[in-house]
């Protein structure tokens, strides 16, 4: 009876290497709950039993020889949850479990949950729980979002090869987010997972070769690194090879080879595609020219909240272009791209609202847009927030704020502003009237094919 008593009060485990592990009944509630801990203990209690009566017959104890004897037991390791296993310490169980918290795979998703576990196993250096650990923290998923903290587990998991880690490391370190801002490290970066084959990595790294971003400027580089990802499947890298097609660049150019890798990224819904496939179909550029299949390809990428798609399909409305002519989804486009500060949606939004088409007509809305769009730079914006300031517009009238406008469209070569400094200047309408200086500017806006100073110039016999 003494040998139970002293067994009932641990549990010795086998574990690799002959020694033995002690653990009390007491400790079973930090590794197991209710029902689970009720059955472990129950075996626990045969088990010890099993063994009280082998110390009685024996008459001694000694681990080999009485464990021997003892049935083993009802634990099989495939047999245990995965919660037992990541509670006991498992650290790949556990980033399977934060993996599920994360997913919603099979429990209630809980992104702090997830953390939680990936955060014990990235603690004991397992790089894919670090990575994923990273990743929470960037982007700010059950945990307040710290740059900083996603860089440092990275960078662990990066030291360790990890490739995924090294291509997020890389795009950190090539924007400036978390770490300072360094082009170089983020191409060894980038170079390092891809010569793993991650196809991200290519990518990003063929956009560096690309742009010449933290290496020398190579288009034959970026095409070759781009179609190494684009063949495996990569969206980003075929949409990115069919720019490097259509624009001759490190390539032949074809048109035809730019819609096919368009069209294998715009298949994969990629609305940047869809968007680039669109406008070859609106255009007949490398395809059939099919303007309702361009509506189509424009739909799929704006709703996706793509704000170019966006432009482009109002556009379609607007004009009544491969599409039943509708001014009020016009509008409702050009608003969702103008939101999201596309230029050419804000100054086109702009342009509906004075005209009052699609929309209650508002000067006081259509500056509003244009001047958005013109602070940004955007030519058109300038000239038609210049033309309103020309006539008093939803503002003053202010002819020096016009011509401030109107001159910086012009430098960017636009028509419209060039014929409107020709038109002030030819009738001295805030500033001195000087017909030579008219000529001038109507036969700049001439060059750029302006029908509208090409008839002034005939009305002022200078043709």
């Amino acid at each position: 009876m003494f040998a139970f008593k002293m067994f009932t009060s641990l549990l010795l485990l086998l574990v690799p290497g002959g020694e033995f592990f002690a653990l009390t009944p007491a400790a079973l509630q930090s590794f197991f709950e209710g029902e689970t801990a009720e059955m472990i203990g129950h075996v626990m209690m045969e088990q010890l039993y099993d063994l009280d009566q082998l110390v009685e017959e024996r008459g001694s104890f000694t681990p080999g020889s009485i464990l021997a004897g003892v049935t083993a037991g009802e634990f099989d390791p495939e047999e245990t949850t995965l919660e037992q296993r990541a509670r006991m310490g498992d650290m790949y169980a556990q980033n399977d479990l934060g993996l599920k918290y994360n997913l919603g795979d099979g429990v209630p998703q809980d992104y702090a949950e997830a953390v939680k576990w990936y955060t014990m196993a990235a603690e004991q250096g397992l790089a894919v729980a670090q990575t994923n650990l990273a990743w929470m923290y960037e982007s700010g998923s059950g945990v307040a979002r710290d740059m900083a903290l996603a860089a440092e587990w990275y960078t662990r998991a990066a030291d360790q090869g990890h490739s995924r880690a090294q291509n997020n490391l890389g795009v950190l370190y090539e924007h400036g987010n978390g770490v300072e801002q360094d082009l170089s490290n983020a191409v060894k970066l980038y170079r390092r997972a891809a010569e793993q084959g991650n196809l991200n990595a290519q990518t990003n790294l063929a956009y560096m070769y690309e742009h010449g971003r933290g290496v020398k400027q190579n288009d034959r580089r970026a095409v070759e690194l781009y179609t190494k990802a684009a063949e495996l499947g990569h969206s980003r890298a075929q949409n990115n090879l069919g720019f490097l097609y259509e624009h001759g660049r490190g390539v032949r150019r074809s048109e035809k080879k730019a819609a096919d890798w368009y069209r294998k990224a715009a298949e994969q819904g990629n609305p940047y595609s869809q968007t680039n496939l669109a406008w070859m179909y609106e255009s007949g550029s490398g395809v059939e020219k099919d303007e309702s299949k361009a509506v189509e390809l424009y739909l799929l990428a704006a709703e996706q909240g793509h704000a170019r798609a966006q432009t482009n399909l109002a556009w379609m409305y607007q004009n009544g272009t491969g599409v039943a002519q509708n001014d009020v989804e016009a509008v409702r486009w050009y608003r969702s791209a103008a939101e999201q500060g596309d230029l050419r949606g804000q100054c086109n939004l702009g342009w509906m609202y004075e005209k009052g088409r699609g929309v209650e007509q508002s000067d006081e809305e259509a500056v509003r847009w244009y001047r958005s769009a013109a602070e940004q730079g955007h030519s058109t914006a300038q000239a038609n927030l210049g033309w309103i300031y020309m006539n008093g517009k939803g503002v003053d009238k202010d002819i020096q704020e016009a011509l401030r406008w109107l001159a910086m469209a012009a430098d960017q070569g636009n028509s419209s502003a060039m014929y409107n400094i020709g038109w002030l200047c030819e009738n001295g309408d805030g500033v001195d009237k000087d017909l030579k200086r008219a000529v001038k500017w109507y036969r700049r806006a001439v060059e750029m094919g302006d029908k509208m100073a090409m008839d002034a110039l005939e009305r002022l016999g200078e043709k």
